[in-house]
């Protein structure tokens, strides 16, 4: 697809969603939510974001009503013990015994965790380092300028918001963020992208190529891994559509009441997540909530909603949360990686005979409109394309 196909795709489906009445009640519902700071007496417009509420109280004790969550348990309580499996990229580029291994490696922990790390990935460390300190100053800049890129347009180019990236009435969450597309990186959008920090759109720029090239390295394997062509994942996606998140984590005065991001699976093929040294994702595993470590210049791998479809099952997403800190600010970069638009998303023909098809076919646009349009998260909307 040429740059001028994608521009005409992603437009109109952004048409598409904004063009109902039902859906412009539902944005308003949420918008109306975000002032009840006003409505309660508190004078404090949530769609500020976090960090700013807490610039505006930075003695904030107890947590506001609207961010207090119905949990089963203390997020806090999530067990420690056992963690995501570690893989040694350069494997991939060793002996073929060596690069069966790796490959074998990363089906088994598709198979067993939906997540996995990878060292050895080939990223220069100025690139992450560079990554995180635009993103830190991007937050750090006066609110007047972050309020510059407010959408409440879940698929504006450009984004900065607070809580959950839907428009749909919902508690809020303890998180600001900044959401962008990068590959293929078309003018119009890129050009979008915020102007401060006068470095931004150049450091994100170079990250997220080498992110891109990471991601095809591992699609490489993955396909490998099914038993289908070293490509297939890359061809599957045609021109392919990257989504950059940047998730900003202040110290919340009460963590054990809220969280930063709920449970959820992602509805691209495949994530790539890094962290800032303080540690808050939790993963689904057998039924209970598994913390992940963070381990320096290395990057957290989950499979999504889009590469279990097109696994035909084999490879599961997991579902996943945030939890934040009481005294230190978090931040994750995760960047997300799915098809063209209009691609219809089904399993690989390969994967698939007359009787066994998991899932009925779909546009990747429909799927995540889909999922937009449900509340409650976690892999509902995946549920509902089962046969």
């Amino acid at each position: 697809m040429s740059t001028a196909a994608f521009l005409k795709t992603f437009m109109h489906f952004r048409m598409e969603l904004k063009c109902s009445s039902s859906e412009t009640a539902k944005i308003s519902s949420i918008t109306s939510s975000r002032h009840r700071g006003h409505e309660n007496g508190g004078g404090f417009d949530y769609r500020k974001g976090v960090k700013s509420l807490l610039e505006s109280a930075p003695h904030l004790q107890k947590l506001p009503s609207e961010f207090v969550l119905k949990l089963d348990q203390n997020p806090m309580d999530a067990a420690a013990g056992s963690d995501i499996p570690t893989i040694d990229l350069s494997g991939l580029d060793g002996s073929a015994e060596q690069k069966a291994a790796t490959i074998k490696a990363i089906g088994d922990a598709c198979v067993e965790w939906g997540f996995f790390r990878v060292k050895d990935h080939g990223i220069d460390e100025k690139v992450i380092l560079e990554m995180f300190e635009v993103i830190e100053e991007f937050f750090g800049l006066n609110l007047e300028e972050k309020m510059k890129y407010y959408s409440e347009d879940v698929l504006s180019p450009v984004r900065y918001g607070t809580s959950l990236n839907t428009p749909l009435a919902h508690k809020l969450h303890w998180r600001d963020y900044l959401r962008h597309y990068g590959h293929p990186f078309p003018d119009s959008i890129f050009k979008l992208w915020p102007e401060n920090p006068p470095h931004y759109r150049d450091v994100a720029k170079a990250y997220l190529v080498e992110i891109w090239k990471l991601t095809m390295k591992l699609g490489g394997a993955i396909s490998q891994s099914l038993g289908l062509e070293e490509d297939y994942f890359e061809r599957s996606l045609g021109e392919g559509v990257q989504i950059l998140a940047c998730n900003y984590y202040p110290p919340c005065p009460e963590p054990d009441k809220t969280l930063g991001l709920a449970a959820h699976s992602d509805h691209g093929g495949i994530t790539i997540l890094m962290e800032n040294g303080v540690e808050g994702l939790q993963i689904k595993h057998d039924g209970a909530w598994v913390s992940v470590h963070d381990v320096p210049y290395t990057f957290v791998v989950n499979v999504g909603d889009y590469l279990e479809i097109l696994s035909n099952g084999r490879y599961k997403s997991i579902e996943h949360r945030a939890t934040v800190n009481q005294l230190k600010t978090r931040i994750s970069v995760a960047v997300g990686h799915g098809p063209e638009m209009s691609t219809i998303v089904k399993p690989a023909a390969p994967l698939v005979n007359e009787t066994d098809g998991q899932f009925r076919s779909v546009t990747y646009k429909d799927y995540v409109k889909l999922q937009q349009s449900i509340t409650s998260r976690g892999k509902n909307a995946l549920e509902k394309l089962k046969i």
